[in-house]
């Protein structure tokens, strides 16, 4: 991973902060290193983020970097980033195993964001494994009181102070909703970051933020350069095997690590190559080689893309109104010949979900996105494509359901909060059902909820469905939000087994670590059935063949001579091994489960 860091993305930021605002960006690295790290980052993905961090953060930027756990460090104050900072950060990758025994977040967060100096933008890089851990937090709730502090007082005067905090979990077990929801409430990002791949996706899209740039799609290997562009930097990513890629340019003119024009900047590693193009030649270039996944050209041109207001949280059920702008030096008033101005929301993979056509506003474009379907992360992008030129503006979004619900498995119940800001128990209608059955839901507050449950059998998994009917300025709509699963690791799921949904039954294993059989749990549940009759059928037999007549008793054993008699008595025979053998596998399978919790809880007690 440190091949994959190490030297020059600066490159690709070059020119950044003369397009940014006047006062440079404050970025300030606050690290987990708290005891559990040591398990959940066995490789090191906290060194490369650190790496990450002195590689992407451009000359004349600001930067700092904490350490938390019981307590906070700040080894490196926040300063002008120059040679001398970046050689001074990159020794600090002790600091980062320097583990404590506690996860102190909030306090962390709030002498991060208050070190000098405390004003101007400064966007705080949070990483992090797992959930807020005080000294005493579970024995007084002092942990829950810790948590309610972030969310609710630190978080919404960190926004009133143009404080934005990004966070990216190391790990799929921590408090998402607490990540999640300080990175919103500040407009920050958020992201999970289990591998080398992931976090630097994670770090691209905080750092596209921050550092906002123009580009040109990279469709099938090229892409169109015009006559407005004074550079660009191609940053190429490829498996670490693959052959050095190569740039041909629109007359011909081929490019190489090895041989290539003194103007231009190569920069190989095993993992990527960037290239910065200075004056480039207008038309289509190619690319040679394998283009992997997030691979970008970033232009720098006088002719650019606007777009300050995009939101970083989108909602499901919810339109998104997107305003962008496009900056002509040249003061015209027209807009250029065939320009058509768009929104699209898109898979973190490039594929379009939705697109919309902004139309024009004086010297603006507006449109409206229609509301997302999926949650999860995204790309929201604005385009500008006229007759003789393309600009893209692309920023990583959170697309997030409207009201969040967990599972309290003690308190037998699910509870709900409103997470869209305008949502509230005054608006908003939750109805919950079960297997066709409608739930009680007890309002608890301003924006909570709970459902109670009835009993359910523990060896099922099913799917509480849950609607909410909103009311906002006397427009009313209906939601369908992100199901609960009740009783997630039992053997048998019905998951959306509904009476107003029967299209949505379906009966399977509830394994998180299986693979779904191709004909689905249908099969395991038609075994299960065949399997209980077929360990009846010796005792049942031979009941009615002590009741039988002697004539059909001595016509049963003249059948048994035929051999269609033995291949049945062989099915049986094998469908019986099929249950023996299923059974133990099962059985295997959840003494490893409980085993890998036990030792979990046995090594790192309090995370």
């Amino acid at each position: 991973m440190r091949g994959l860091i190490a030297a020059a993305l600066t490159l690709l930021l070059c020119g950044t902060l003369a397009a940014a605002e006047s006062a440079p960006p404050d970025v300030r690295m606050l690290f987990d290193v708290s005891g559990s790290m040591k398990r959940n980052d066995p490789n090191r993905l906290s060194d490369s983020a650190l790496e990450l961090m002195v590689t992407l953060l451009p000359e004349g930027a600001r930067g700092g970097l904490w350490t938390f756990g019981s307590r906070v460090a700040n080894p490196l104050p926040s300063a002008t980033v120059d040679a001398d900072w970046r050689q001074r950060a990159l020794a600090l990758k002790p600091a980062l195993s320097d583990y404590q025994q506690y996860t102190d977040i909030e306090q962390a967060v709030r002498e991060t964001a208050s070190a000098a100096p405390a004003d101007g933008k400064r966007h705080l890089i949070l990483l992090t494994d797992g959930m807020i851990d005080i000294p005493g937090g579970g024995e007084r709730g002092r942990n829950e009181a810790s948590r309610q502090r972030l969310l609710k007082q630190l978080a919404p005067t960190l926004a009133d102070e143009s404080v934005v905090v990004h966070t990216i979990a190391f790990s799929s077990g921590v408090d998402s909703s607490l990540l999640a929801g300080v990175s919103r409430e500040t407009g920050g990002l958020y992201a999970v970051a289990e591998d080398p791949a992931a976090l630097l996706r994670a770090f691209l899209d905080v750092f596209d933020r921050i550092f906002p740039r123009d580009q040109v799609p990279l469709d099938t290997q090229s892409f169109p350069i015009d006559e407005r562009v004074d550079a660009f930097s191609a940053l190429l990513f490829h498996d670490p095997d693959s052959p050095e890629p190569a740039l041909i340019g629109p007359d011909g003119t081929r490019h190489t690590l090895e041989e290539h024009s003194p103007a231009i900047r190569w920069q190989h590693q095993p993992r990527f190559d960037i290239i910065r193009v200075p004056q480039p030649q207008a038309g289509k270039w190619r690319i040679e080689g394998e283009v992997g996944p997030d691979s970008r050209i970033s232009i720098e041109s006088d002719l650019a893309l606007r777009a300050p207001q995009l939101p970083t949280t989108l909602y499901q059920g919810f339109e998104t109104p997107i305003e962008a702008s496009l900056n002509q030096p040249d003061t015209a008033t027209d807009a250029p010949p065939g320009l058509e101005m768009r929104a699209e929301l898109r898979d973190i993979d490039g594929r379009v979900r939705q697109s919309v056509v902004l139309e024009r506003d004086g010297d603006s474009y507006r449109g409206v996105l229609a509301p997302p379907r999926k949650v999860g992360n995204a790309r929201l992008a604005v385009v500008a494509k006229g007759d003789r030129f393309i600009r893209e503006r692309r920023q990583a979004v959170n697309v997030l359901a409207p009201i969040s619900a967990k599972l309290d498995e003690a308190a037998g119940s699910v509870a709900l909060r409103a997470e869209h800001p305008l949502l509230n128990s005054d608006n908003t209608r939750i109805a919950a059902t079960l297997q066709g059955e409608s739930l009680t839901v007890r309002t608890q507050g301003d924006k909570r909820w709970r459902v109670v449950l009835p009993a359910i059998d523990e060896s099922l998994s099913l799917a509480l469905t849950l609607t909410a009917n909103v009311t906002l300025d006397g427009d009313t709509r209906t939601i369908e939000l992100p199901p609960v699963m009740l009783n997630p690791e039992a053997d048998t799921g019905l998951r959306g087994v509904s009476l107003d949904r029967p299209e949505a039954e379906v009966l399977e294993e509830a394994k998180p670590d299986q693979q779904p059989a191709a004909s689905g749990s249908s099969l395991d549940a038609l075994g299960d059935a065949l399997g209980q009759w077929l360990a009846a059928l010796p005792s049942r037999l031979e009941s009615l063949w002590e009741k039988a007549p002697t004539n059909l008793q001595q016509a049963a054993r003249e059948t048994r001579r035929n051999p269609l008699w033995w291949l049945l008595a062989a099915l049986v025979v094998l469908l019986l091994l099929w249950r023996r053998r299923r059974n133990a596998r099962r059985r295997r399978r959840h003494r490893r489960r409980g085993a890998r919790r036990h030792h979990a809880e046995r090594e790192e007690p309090h995370v």
